[in-house]
């Protein structure tokens, strides 16, 4: 691909309008001057999920109904960013409100990712959080009733395998925590011979 240019936006016009998602219909020039006269721009919110480890080594997780799939999902706490709220904040926020957990270590950010750079404008931003406790129980809010589990490493790997666990951006944040925790020990075991 020599030619980088980016396309041209002519016009956007708002389809969905609400706090959730934002649908644009947009018409756009291409690189290579083809009209484009309807395509569609998702502007859903950044958010933020969280991998959290506690002293044991278990991983917290959350399993709660998915409307749109129509079954019960296990996945990570996550959640939007509010206006005015850092990555890390929201991410805190997300864990308490979701699971109840907390810790008073700092979260380790992974890293971010476009969620589908095809066709929408949100970030998801991964983070880990080691040593966390419960403090008080999930927040309960219409549409959102989670039920706090927990799995050991193996039993994770398990239910990625058997698609127990199957939304990617909680795969891959668990693979990325699991890839720093490993790390961050054999690190620790390498100093202390």
């Amino acid at each position: 691909m020599e030619n980088h240019k980016k396309w041209e936006t002519v016009s956007q016009e708002y389809v969905i309008n609400s706090p959730f998602i934002k649908l644009r219909k947009d018409v756009c020039i291409t690189d290579e001057q083809d009209v484009i006269d309807d395509y569609y721009v998702c502007e859903f919110p950044n958010w933020v999920n969280v991998v959290a480890v506690t002293p044991q080594n278990e991983v917290i997780l959350v399993r709660e109904y998915r409307y749109p799939i129509g079954e019960y999902a296990i996945a990570i706490p996550a959640g939007k960013v509010e206006d005015g709220e850092t990555e890390s904040d929201a991410a805190a926020r997300e864990l308490k409100e979701e699971t109840g957990f907390c810790t008073k270590d700092d979260f380790i950010f992974l890293g971010s990712f476009y969620t589908n750079a095809a066709n929408a404008t949100n970030k998801v931003f991964t983070y880990l959080a080691t040593n966390v406790s419960q403090v008080t129980n999930p927040e309960k809010t219409v549409g959102e009733k989670t039920e706090v589990e927990k799995m050991t490493w193996e039993e994770i790997e398990n239910a990625i395998k058997t698609g127990t666990i199957n939304q990617v951006f909680s795969v891959l944040a668990l693979k990325l925590a699991e890839e720093w925790i490993e790390k961050v020990n054999k690190n620790a075991v390498v100093k202390h011979v």
